[in-house]
């Protein structure tokens, strides 16, 4: 009989398998992504859930989000090219599952005031990713009384030299070993589109946002 921790990680596993296969954008669909076995391993042992996250907006995965991915975004809303981009899902910034001007549109804006300084992560990957920058994985969400486990995936980067902070929403941080849980505060049901953000500093000092749903318990309405 399986431990629940066993059970746990063949859950996560089988979910970034997903992420990382039946999420690829069509053209994408012939490859699997760089180190692929490697990074299914990396989550084999957390809780159930758990998937990587991606830098929105980031198209070409070099770690940040300026013109050149303004570019690349353009060129596939316009002719659906993926020359260049190796995480096509940073392109959908409205999270709507279609990529089109609307969301060069978004970029184009918040790119007026320079590159990205703080730039947002998700776990959408619907439309696929490689996951070049492979450094951090959490829950898209979690119930009211819930956990969002934050893990870090780059050994550069661990709870004493990060730091994971409440910017909006119900919830509190704690340090736990060597991952960081946000605790979704509150009792019963959670209010429509209720959302936590935090904010994730790393080393460098690089610092990124993360927004997830908090939805409500099972069985509460």
């Amino acid at each position: 009989m399986r431990s629940p921790r066993e059970t746990s990680g063949r859950l996560a596993t089988a979910i970034l398998s997903a992420v990382l296969v039946f999420g690829l954008a069509p053209a994408q669909q012939r490859k699997l992504p760089p180190d692929y076995e490697k990074k299914r391993a990396a989550i084999a042992g957390f809780e159930a859930g758990v998937i990587p996250l991606f830098v929105l907006g980031d198209l070409n995965e070099d770690g940040r989000v300026d013109e050149q991915d303004l570019k690349l975004l353009r060129a596939y809303a316009a002719q659906k090219s993926a020359a260049g981009i190796s995480c096509l899902a940073a392109a959908d910034l409205d999270e709507n599952r279609v990529i089109d001007e609307k969301d060069a549109a978004i970029l184009e804006q918040i790119l007026k005031q320079g590159e990205v300084a703080a730039p947002a992560l998700s776990s959408r990957a619907g439309m696929g990713c490689d996951y070049k920058n492979f450094f951090i994985a959490a829950r898209p969400g979690a119930p009211t009384g819930g956990t969002v486990p934050i893990h870090f995936l780059d050994p550069r980067f661990n709870t004493q030299n990060s730091s994971v902070s409440v910017v909006a929403g119900p919830a509190t941080v704690s340090k736990q070993g060597d991952e960081f849980l946000v605790f979704v505060t509150g009792r019963g049901s959670a209010a429509p589109n209720t959302t936590v953000t935090v904010a994730i500093t790393l080393p460098g000092p690089r610092k990124y946002f993360y927004t997830f749903l908090v939805f409500p318990q099972p069985g509460v309405r």
